[in-house]
């Protein structure tokens, strides 16, 4: 008996049965758009599709089509990724090279002194 009543509560979810219950109860939202009065009318699989009225491309179509959509595709991709922009130009100042220190003469110059060998084997 229960199981009964089980598949036909389960029966009757198919069914718009449950329009009429208020919302909090399963049944459909008030401001919920109306059924259409006819139902909509089923398509027929068996019927002969009807042919093309456009012919199908030649090969050098294709082949034109295909180089279209390739250029399209690389100038969509340089303007989502441009190149970086060049470096700024260097100033003439910059460009000359530094001026060249003048060499020390080692004779004149105390620093550039090398001490004896026999304070060098004393420093070790």
């Amino acid at each position: 008996m229960l199981l009964l009543a089980l598949a036909g509560l389960g029966l009757s979810a198919c069914t718009s049965a449950f329009d009429a219950l208020p919302e909090k109860a399963g049944g459909l939202p008030t401001n919920a758009p109306a059924r259409p009065a006819d139902p909509l009318p089923t398509p027929n699989v068996y019927e002969v599709r009807p042919t093309r009225e456009a012919t199908p491309l030649d090969t050098a179509g294709q082949k034109k089509l295909e180089s279209d959509l390739t250029s399209l595709r690389e100038s969509q991709k340089a303007r989502a990724n441009p190149p970086p922009p060049p470096p700024p130009p260097v100033a003439k100042a910059a460009k000359k090279a530094p001026a060249k220190k003048p060499a020390k003469n080692p004779a004149t110059d105390a620093t550039a002194k090398k001490p004896p060998d026999d304070q060098k084997q004393q420093a070790n």
